[in-house]
């Protein structure tokens, strides 16, 4: 079964160097993305995060129905990732037609700003600004899903737990892995060595859901060694080197709790 790999390929894996590409924060789950009101088109939030900080811009409108921007520099967690606070600003500055005037720039403290994520994908954001209190539910806007497929060398890292017939332990199927996307449908299949001469596949089969820059892939899972259960993967983010995200699963042995993910193969 998949708990009892060889350690050849593990061994493989630490002499190459080779890791799954990592979250551009390795602070909490990374907030970076356009976020929005679904029933409320028009404005919008942009997040930048950088480890623990999150620099926000906010563009809505005045009483006047003319645009306003306001940033939110220096948004920081007091409580390790879920909620995160800063000083609000309203900036104005030259005519963007004009050559730069640095003079022409200022930046007002108008109020303060939280932002206190309920999920990986929805925060409640609040904002006072020049004396008005605002609170508004957002999510991340999405408006074109990532294709995954291709050819990578990676795979499943987890921790085994509540197993029934076998020890708790880490688990690791890791080697030659073939992403196949159509639209929604998803296929991930690992495979990789039991021993120096053997081989043996894991399958991963089901439905892909995008929310802004960060998706979601759950279904069901079978190997060659007899492993069939369900699984989920989340904050799945990719880029032209690869993709990650977390994974949980379970099969008729254990449940398992990781990271899924690879890196571009080059062949």
């Amino acid at each position: 079964m998949i708990r009892h790999l060889t350690r050849f390929i593990a061994t493989l894996v630490a002499a190459l160097g080779i890791a799954a590409p990592a979250s551009a924060t390795t602070y909490s789950t990374d907030y970076t993305d356009i976020w929005y009101n679904a029933t409320e088109s028009g404005w919008g939030l942009n997040l930048i995060q950088q480890y623990d900080n999150i620099f926000a811009t906010l563009y809505v409108y005045g009483s006047d129905n003319s645009n306003r921007w306001f940033v939110a520099p220096n948004l920081v967690s007091s409580n390790g990732g879920t909620v995160y606070t800063s000083l609000l600003y309203q900036t104005v500055g030259p005519f963007y037609g004009a050559a730069w005037n640095p003079a022409a720039y200022q930046a007002t403290q108008v109020g303060s700003m939280t932002l206190t994520f309920t999920s990986v994908n929805s925060a409640t954001l609040q904002y006072v600004a020049n004396g008005v209190n605002v609170s508004k539910a957002i999510t991340r806007t999405s408006f074109r899903n990532n294709n995954l497929s291709g050819r990578y060398i990676g795979g499943l890292t987890a921790i085994g737990s509540n197993c029934r017939t076998v020890a708790n332990g880490p688990i690791l199927a890791f080697d030659n892995l073939n992403v196949t996307q159509s639209g929604t449908s998803l296929t991930m299949t690992v495979t990789y060595f039991t021993s120096a001469t053997s081989q043996a596949t894991c399958t991963f089969t089901g439905t892909y859901g995008q929310a802004g820059r960060l998706a979601s892939f759950s279904g069901n899972w079978n190997c060659t060694t007899g492993n069939t259960g369900t699984f989920s993967m989340s904050e799945l983010e990719a880029s032209r080197n690869g993709f990650n995200g977390t994974f949980t699963g379970s099969d008729q042995y254990c449940n398992y709790q990781g990271f899924f993910g690879g890196v571009k193969d080059v062949i």
